[in-house]
């Protein structure tokens, strides 16, 4: 999900990962999901609310990914995201057309809809901020190390620590506190915002900038501390209250906990040597077609005849799933990649000059 010039295994290897991570949070709020499925209390909710928080910052980590690659270069390739977007439509279209055939009552136009738009929000707020970044590398350049380190202060307090104060307030008092955010009318709205995918560049560029090595047990202590922090939250806000402990602020893409999972995540992965990477860099090309196209695919694998059960099968069966998603939509990905490079190619000669811009 972005862009580079050279890959490096271990950063490709935490695509994989959070890749997953996004087929676990989707395992456990789909219809008929996990968490429709188990009961409170038990075992399995336990598993399922430790898998939320760990996989959580998945979305977070793809930003930060971005922001550490393309702070440093202010070309930018309209075919990239335009790629990205063409993918979403082609297999929109196609899964719509089958659906329409096999399924007929179930495929209407708010079923496209989905497909092309709200299943791949991500897509889009993307796009945005690939095109802008550019702008955003020149403001950062401008600035000195200090400079750097105060405006993530800000950005964090503005934006991440701000509304998530805001947003428990309203969820502990039942109130709607509408223009109170920072963000938004409505608030935070959970981090799904190009607000908060900047934030996320900012700290990809600042880890980039401060590229040296850390200490790795620091770090991971961090991160658990972290993780144990989000999910105690999460029964926090969803046991103490006597409501569902799915619906929480705790699992907010611009909860500053989420944020530092993710940006500890990745930089412990930047410090993983990986000799070898070819087949892992295979796999991590076909992240991107695994985001899209995995959820056309999850109602195959039937979680709710399977996650009530053993917490043991509640496992297996989770990781078939992941396995499974990723396979199918790696087959895909190579399916669609015959007929798209050829595409790709004769449209980017037909671009010429207009293809790409640099500032």
């Amino acid at each position: 999900m972005t862009t580079r010039t050279q890959r490096q295994s271990n950063i490709e290897l935490l695509r994989i990962l959070a890749t997953c991570m996004v087929i676990i949070l989707h395992y456990n709020s789909v219809t008929g999901g996990g968490f429709f499925t188990v009961q409170d209390g038990s075992p399995n909710q336990f598993i399922l609310v430790a898998l939320e928080s760990i996989s959580i910052p998945a979305v977070n980590i793809f930003v930060i990914i971005t922001g550490y690659f393309l702070c440093k270069t202010n070309v930018r390739d309209f075919m990239k995201p335009l790629g990205l977007v063409a993918q979403v439509i082609v297999f929109a279209v196609i899964t719509f057309a089958i659906g329409r055939i096999f399924v007929p009552q179930n495929a209407n136009i708010d079923t496209l809809f989905e497909y092309l738009f709200s299943s791949n929000w991500y897509v889009y707020i993307f796009f945005a901020l690939y095109l802008i970044s550019p702008f955003i590398n020149v403001m950062w350049d401008k600035l000195n190390p200090s400079g750097k380190r105060i405006l993530l202060a800000f950005v964090m307090i503005l934006f991440s620590i701000y509304p998530t104060l805001i947003d428990i307030l309203k969820y502990w008092s039942g109130r709607q506190l509408n223009g109170s955010s920072t963000i938004g009318l409505e608030g935070s709205q959970a981090g799904y915002t190009i607000v908060n995918f900047v934030v996320l560049y900012l700290i990809g560029a600042y880890i980039r900038d401060n590229d040296k090595k850390t200490d790795k047990n620091k770090t991971l202590s961090a991160y658990f501390i972290c993780l144990c922090l989000n999910m105690a939250w999460a029964y926090a806000d969803g046991i103490r209250q006597g409501k569902n402990i799915y619906d929480t602020v705790a699992w907010n893409y611009s909860n500053p906990f989420v944020i530092a999972e993710a940006a500890l995540l990745f930089m412990l992965f930047r410090e993983i040597k990986v000799k070898n990477g070819r087949l892992i860099n295979i796999f991590a090309g076909a992240s991107f077609t695994v985001y899209v196209l995995h959820l056309r695919f999850i109602g195959f694998f039937k979680i709710s005849e399977f996650a009530a059960r053993n917490p043991a099968i509640l496992i297996l069966h989770l990781i078939a799933c992941v396995i499974g998603l990723y396979l199918a939509c790696t087959i895909c990905y190579f399916a669609y990649s015959v007929v798209a490079k050829p595409v790709a190619k004769f449209v980017s000669g037909k671009m010429g000059s207009l293809r790409t811009f640099s500032i």
